[in-house]
């Protein structure tokens, strides 16, 4: 640095000491007003979508959409259990006590199937309806004849003479038919099988035909909202928004769980829990604020430790770590006035300026002891210690601060944020370290040390030593370098969000086993339509895309082409309407043992006409089942009527149900918009009266290639298509193309301030050189470790190689010092004083490893690995490289300048 630069350092450090208790009071009053407007304007960014550039199309439709369906984000209670009653059950009270008033407009878990009563047929696909057509008319005889006497006897003799009932999606044919089709003997077996089973003990009656309608098709489960193996059901809650929460939902989320904890002990065998993309945002928010605290506590507790046995005295710790809370609240006011929030990103600030912002302390303390040796005033040492330490203190100020400003050229906004927050906290607490510290100094004595002259900057033997062998120390340093090389190709990128959230977080835990279970997932890409027509084209185009599983929008209860359908039905009523089922009948026990007989006769001729093989088989063993009935039969005698009696009944009534469902659907009225029920008009049709569109992946969207796959095949029906699928994709490749370029702009800004501050290039060249080794040595240290490189860690690069560069920095400044005015090329206070302050960077960096949050706890050891790394480079490989390139051959003399005279006063 020029001499003028040195001496403005000087100036800097006078004038703030000049008045000591001014520099003082001021700096505690801009602290608390600082404090005091933090506390009434800060916020909190919880969207993904805040931090990305919002003249983007995908945003500005994101927002578009949200605006338009405010209903979007609903938390989802995941209710499971062996026993889908138990699930209903659990559903159903929890339902009761959120809809008591208070924060919740909405509760939904299932859906009233008798909204649609008379019109389930126009649900099924033209053709299962023709087909159903096509059966009722084919076995038009067996429907009549049965309806008129429903008997078992009746039932065998329809199944004899070939007759195949026909229900909705489930028919059976139970004959050899002319037409050689191939024959389900299974609906057969079953009616011989129950006859059999009720002749000797009660037993519970299974229905011989199928049901007649798509929504009738889970019976009592209809219409509940449950995974495919009705393992889950989900309780879907809408929640009002506080926009001024801390987290937007949690004065939602709290009383959920809450309520759910209540309902969960009176269920003990059902599990629950709460997940949904609201929630999974509170809970990470909430992990990094709640670890934010304790990581800031840690890091104040341990580098006071650290100071406290480097100094070898409480005092200095203090005012160090005073200094830099006044800081700190410095840095609150201004981001707050100039940003006005805090992000994910951005949350961790105050971890990474107690890492970083104690170094200039520091430095200052121990040079200021090795000048107040040399026999200098508390006054003068200060102001030499700012000219001649000064530099190097500014330089790593710089650098630290550098690295993270050039952050703001990238084109990320949350990126961009951290870079300005980051940065401008540690100019501000290089600034209280040369301006508030050296007047604590003066005020509180801290200062004083025993005046001896006779010493002067002490050489540290273990540099000495190594410096003596430098080939083997080069050597060895380049081992080191190849082997990380290697180690790179090992260090994979982990792109999965869920990874990044603390272990055992509820609605992480929720969100993985429901896309296990259901293959479902909280985060949906969402598309409009203008019109039903356009929403039925678009979503035929995305359900036809193999990365999409479903679409859901409001034609999941408005079918398509209900005027074909009620043609078809039409063809059918002349055969159905008139249909009436008899009166009950005694169980005719002659006429069924009669029935018995012939089918096993018709089966005895269908064995010898089939040809061998596995239908062959098939009906044989039908054969010999139905010879088994006949026997027993006969053995039963006049008991078997009574025993018979329920089973008979049952089939009548089964028979009456399903004809009567049948003949209710024969004149449907059109399911129209007004039709769907208030819940899902609310979701699905928005304020404008758009439609919306929920696309279910059917790939893996946590996975990148998954994720691009999916966004890419979205994006060639819909170009502006939204969500938070896309809106993920989007900040990863960001936030990719952030890091990348902040790390190069980072390593290309600690290149030329280090060149412009050491002014010298072979001084700049190996500051760089140590830097660039210990920087490749933490990949290195990654593999060792285990760590992968994550969306949480990637930009922690840039700050390692701020944070580092000021310890090669301030060894070469200070060898530079030794050439002009003699003494050791890294004296104990240097090399004191960068070890110290990487130790308290240690620390700090690796205070944010108590994070339960897996994106936080991998950002602290990635810092932490990168410190170790910069910081031995720098005292270990940096001084040999020094010594190797320069060798000198005259023996070094040992200055010591007397102090300058005292200044007369004015």
């Amino acid at each position: 640095m020029s001499r003028e630069g040195r001496r403005g350092l000087g100036a800097l450090v006078r004038l703030a000491s000049a008045r000591p208790v001014l520099t003082v009071l001021l700096g505690i009053v801009f602290a608390i007003a600082a404090l005091a407007y933090t506390f009434g304007h800060l916020g909190f960014v919880t969207s993904g979508r805040d931090l990305l550039p919002q003249d983007r199309p995908y945003v500005q439709r994101d927002k578009e959409i949200s605006g338009d369906f405010p209903r979007l984000d609903q938390l989802v209670v995941a209710v499971e259990s062996d026993d889908v009653e138990r699930s209903k059950a659990y559903a159903h009270r929890l339902a009761e006590e959120l809809r008591a008033p208070g924060t919740f407009r909405h509760v939904t878990y299932r859906i009233d199937p008798n909204r649609f009563r008379g019109r389930e047929l126009l649900y099924l696909a033209p053709p299962d309806l023709a087909k159903i057509r096509d059966e009722i008319g084919d076995h038009q005889a067996f429907l009549i004849s049965f309806a008129a006497r429903p008997t078992l006897d009746r039932l065998l003799d329809g199944i004899r003479t070939e007759i195949v009932a026909a229900f909705v999606r489930s028919a059976f044919d139970l004959g050899l038919d002319e037409d050689e089709k191939k024959v389900d003997l299974g609906p057969a077996r079953d009616v011989l099988e129950q006859i059999s089973t009720r002749l000797d003990r009660p037993a519970r009656f299974r229905s011989p035909s199928g049901s007649l309608f798509s929504l009738e098709r889970g019976g009592a489960d209809a219409g509940y909202f449950l995974s495919d193996d009705k393992h889950l059901l989900f309780v879907v809650v809408e929640a009002t928004r506080e926009k001024a929460s801390f987290t937007n939902y949690r004065d939602a989320i709290e009383p959920l769980r809450a309520t759910m904890a209540r309902v969960g002990a009176e269920f003990p065998d059902v599990k629950a829990g709460l997940t949904g993309a609201p929630v999974l945002g509170n809970d990470e928010m909430e992990a990094a604020f709640r670890d934010s605290k304790r990581a800031a506590a840690l890091a104040f507790v341990l580098t006071l430790g650290v100071l406290t046995v480097a100094f070898r005295r409480f005092g200095m710790p203090i005012l160090v770590l005073g200094t830099l809370a006044v800081s700190v609240c410095w840095s609150l006011g201004v981001v707050t006035l100039v940003v006005g929030h805090l992000s994910i990103f951005s949350i961790m600030f105050i971890s990474i300026v107690v890492g970083v912002g104690t170094d200039y302390g520091v430095y200052l303390l121990f040079r200021n002891d090795e000048e107040r040796r040399l026999g200098r005033s508390p006054r003068e040492a200060l102001e030499t210690t700012a000219m001649r330490a000064g530099p190097g203190m500014l330089g790593g100020a710089l650098t630290a601060a550098g690295t993270f400003y050039v952050l703001m050229l990238t084109d990320f906004p949350g990126i961009r944020e951290l870079g300005f927050i980051a940065g401008t906290s540690i100019i501000l607490a290089w600034l209280s370290m040369m301006t508030l510290l050296p007047a604590l100094v003066l005020l509180t004595g801290r200062g004083r040390v025993e005046r001896r002259r006779e010493t002067g900057p002490q050489a540290v033997r273990l540099v000495a030593r190594i410096t003596r062998h430098p080939r083997l120390g080069v050597g060895l340093a380049a081992v080191a370098a190849a082997l990380s090389l290697v180690a790179l190709c090992g260090v994979r990128f982990d792109y999965n969000l869920l990874h990044l959230q603390a272990r055992g977080t509820e609605s992480v835990d929720w969100e993985e086993r429901i896309l296990r279970s259901a293959g479902r997932s909280s985060f949906v890409a969402l598309s409009t339509a203008g019109s039903l027509d356009e929403l039925r084209q678009r979503v035929a185009t995305f359900e036809a895309l193999d990365s999409v599983s479903e679409v859901e929008s409001v034609l999941s209860l408005i079918p398509a082409d209900q005027e074909t359908k009620a043609k078809i039905l039409a063809e059918i009523t002349p055969i159905v309407e008139p249909v009436a089922v008899g009166p009950r009948e005694r169980v005719d026990l002659p006429r069924l043992l009669a029935a018995v007989r012939a089918l096993r006769q018709r089966l005895d001729l269908a064995a010898d006409e089939a040809p061998p093989g596995h239908d062959r088989d098939e009906v044989v063993a039908l054969r010999d089942e139905t010879a088994a009935l006949a026997r027993k039969l006969d053995q039963a005698g006049a008991a078997a009527a009574p025993a018979l009696a329920p089973l008979q009944d049952q089939v009548r009534a089964d028979f009456a149900r399903t004809l009567g469902h049948l003949q209710r659907n024969l004149h449907p009225t059109p399911i129209r918009l007004a039709d769907v029920p208030g819940e899902l008009r609310r979701k699905f049709v928005g304020q404008s009266g758009r439609f919306l569109l929920q696309i279910q992946p059917k790939v893996d969207i946590w996975n990148r290639d998954g994720a691009e796959r999916f966004v890419r095949q979205l994006r060639t029906v819909d170009a502006d298509v939204a969500g938070t699928p896309i809106i993920t994709f989007e900040a990863i490749r960001y936030m990719e193309r952030a890091y990348k370029e902040g790390t190069l702009y980072a390593f290309l800004l600690v290149g030329l301030l280090t060149a412009v501050i050491v002014r010298r290039a072979r001084g700049s060249v190996l500051a760089t050189v140590s830097l660039a080794l210990g920087t490749l040595w933490t990949v290195g240290l990654m593999f060792v470790f285990g760590l992968s490189f994550h969306l949480g860690n990637v930009f922690g690069f840039p700050l390692i190689l701020g944070a580092g560069a000021e310890f090669g920095l301030n060894v070469v400044l200070r060898d530079g010092e030794a050439r002009q005015r003699g003494g050791p090329r890294l004296p104990r206070s240097t090399f004191l004083a960068v070890l110290v302050n990487g130790l308290t960077t240690v620390v700090g960096f690796g205070s944010l490893m108590i994070a339960a949050h897996r994106g936080i706890f991998g950002l602290g050891l990635l810092l932490t690995l990168g410190m170790i790394a910069t910081l031995g480079a720098s005292l270990i490989v940096l001084p040999v490289l020094l010594c190797w390139t320069e060798r000198r051959a005259t023996a070094k003399v040992l200055v010591i300048e007397p102090p300058p005279a005292k200044r007369a006063a004015a």
